[in-house]
Parts: C-alpha cells; sequence; structure tokens
C-alpha cells in the first residue's frame, strides 16, 4: 500500500509499512567494512514490509516551517512541533535526539538538496508497534522523504527515498545500517546487497503466497550491546571468536540467502522454513559466543521448541 491521493482537505494521503527482515540481519552494517576490508564478503538481506501496519500521515506545503504532529499506536496525540525550515536549525535538532530528530535529519537533507520551502506532516494514525524491531524510526523517516516528494512532485524513486532516509537518519545519534529503509518498498520482499557504501535492491520474485506471523515475546535486548560486541572484530578480526562473526556474516549468511531466494522464487515453503532454522543455529553458534549476555535468547529457543509449533 502506497497512497498518495489528495483527500477531500487539499493533503496528501500516505503511508509507510514497518518492515521484517526474513534473513541476514547485521550483514548490513558488516557488508559496509568492505570500504576498510575488501576481503569481507557482500551483505545481503532479504526483508518484506508489513501489510497494513505502518505509519498513515497527510502532508500539504508550509511556507516556512517544518510542522510535525504524530499519533502513536494506542492513539496518544504529540504535537504540534514546529521547526524553521532552515539547514542550521534542522541539523540541531537532528543531532540532538529524541523522536523529533529523525523528521529533522531527513527534512535537512531535503533543504539542502532541493528547492523546497516547509511541510506540515500530521501522522494521523500509526499502526505499527514502536520499538519492536520492525523498523519504526526508519518508517518515520520515509513518510517524511515520501511527503516532501509527493507534495513537491520531486519525483523520488522508491531507492531515492530510502537514501534520503537512511541520511536523515544516520544524523541522529541512532546509528542504523541501511536495511531498516527498505520498509519504503512495503509488501514487495527485495534482497538488499551492501558492497561498501554501495547498496543494490532486487525485488524478489515470489512462487507462491507467503504468510508470516510476527509475535511479540515481550523479551528485551540491549542493541548498543550487540552491536559494540559483534563489531569488535571489523574490519579486522584478532580472535576465533571475531573470525566467527566475519563467517557468520559473511560466506554462512551469503549461502544461506542465496538458497533462500532460490526457495522463496520456487514456493518452497519447507525449505525456506529449514533455511531460518539453519540461519538461527549458525547465530546461535557464532553470535551467541561474541555477545553470549545479549543473544542466548532463552525466550526464543523456548518458542522455537514449542511442541505445538513443530509441525509448521
Amino acid at each position: 500500500m502506497d497512497s498518495r491521493r489528495l483527500n477531500p482537505h487539499g493533503a496528501i494521503e500516505l503511508f509507510v509499512s514497518g518492515r521484517v527482515c526474513l534473513l541476514g540481519e547485521h550483514s548490513d552494517w558488516a557488508g559496509g567494512f568492505r570500504k576498510s576490508n575488501p576481503e569481507i564478503p557482500c551483505g545481503h538481506t532479504i526483508v518484506v514490509g508489513t501489510s497494513s501496519e505502518g505509519l498513515y500521515g497527510r502532508a500539504r506545503k508550509h511556507k516556512s516551517k517544518l510542522l510535525l504532529t504524530s499519533t502513536n499506536e494506542a492513539g496518544e496525540k504529540f504535537g504540534p512541533y514546529e521547526l524553521p525550515m532552515e539547514p542550521a536549525a534542522l541539523l540541531a535538532e537532528a543531532k540532538k535526539g529524541g523522536f523529533w530528530s529523525y523528521a529533522a535529519g531527513v527534512a535537512y537533507h531535503m533543504a539542502v538538496n532541493f528547492d523546497v520551502q516547509g511541510l506540515e506532516l500530521d501522522n494521523y494514525r500509526t499502526t505499527l508497534p514502536m520499538s519492536k524491531g520492525l523498523s519504526s524510526s526508519a518508517a518515520l523517516c520515509v513518510l517524511v522523504a515520501r511527503a516532501f516528494s509527493a507534495v513537491y512532485d520531486l519525483k523520488l524513486s522508491t531507492r531515492g527515498e530510502m537514501e534520503y532516509a537512511y541520511q536523515g537518519e544516520i544524523l541522529t545519534p541512532s546509528k542504523c545500517g541501511r536495511m531498516d529503509q527498505a520498509c519504503a518498498y512495503g509488501p514487495q520482499p527485495v534482497v538488499l546487497t551492501y558492497d561498501g557504501d554501495q547498496l543494490e535492491v532486487e525485488k524478489l520474485v515470489v512462487g507462491e503466497e507467503l504468510f508470516m506471523v510476527v509475535a511479540d515475546l515481550n523479551a528485551a535486548k540491549d542493541t548498543v550491546i550487540i552491536l559494540r560486541e559483534l563489531q569488535a572484530g571489523y574490519p579486522f578480526p584478532s580472535d576465533d571468536v571475531q573470525r566467527g562473526v566475519h563467517k557468520l556474516l559473511g560466506q554462512v549468511n551469503v549461502d544461506i540467502t542465496a538458497r533462500s531466494i532460490a526457495a522463496i522464487a520456487a514456493g518452497d515453503l519447507c525449505a525456506l522454513g529449514a533455511l531460518m532454522k539453519e540461519a538461527q543455529a549458525e547465530f546461535d553458534r557464532y553470535g551467541g559466543a561474541a555477545c553470549p549476555a545479549q543473544l542466548t535468547a532463552p525466550v526464543l529457543h523456548k518458542v522455537l521448541a514449542h511442541p505445538p509449533l513443530q509441525a509448521h
């Protein structure tokens, strides 16, 4: 769903979904290290957007300000929050961090790269859970990029929306990889390839309709610690544990994602499920050794071992 129609009040209606990483988690930033160590294999992730879970917005031009209103999943409204549409002010807000920083970061890149004025954006409905690994912050960044493109007729491609959303988000204290902004593609499954700073996006052929169940396990993790421990051996590993992480996010991931792309194209859902189990086992082996405090994942493994699920 990518609605860009005018509503009766003259605002443009927009929607951006969340995203689910099916395979290849963490290989986006790993592939980025190829610019320092070309022996690292390219990263590959298989990503698909959520269907109706996302951010709904209405956008229109403003003469001189970035005017933002947001609504969370519980229906609580925040804002309006105003910023002058001036690069220095937008950059300062982005670097400050906080919820509004994401929109400010994208607006900064729009202000310095295009002849635009201001934007009024009302995220009037949210059906995407926040802070649950579904790229809610990236969805907001894509929504802002999509809003500027639609309101000012910038004719950004989906790939262009992704790029400006990514550049906006990395201005904030959030150091995301390039994978999250694939939410711009919505329910179209894509494979992303990461080669240093170069990103390639390819739409996947799906041989049979695939339904995914996304469950909240009500567990917790510290992403900052996970990234610190996994990235400790990049770009050059210095011990066996770090070499194991390189193997996991390199040749193991290249092999599993290639076979998974073939399984998706053939509509072989059993093979795809087996590959997901294989990927999890490899992640437990190599990722768990690098960050046992965060990646032992007892709740996840209890669910995966639940007897009624084994037939599926």
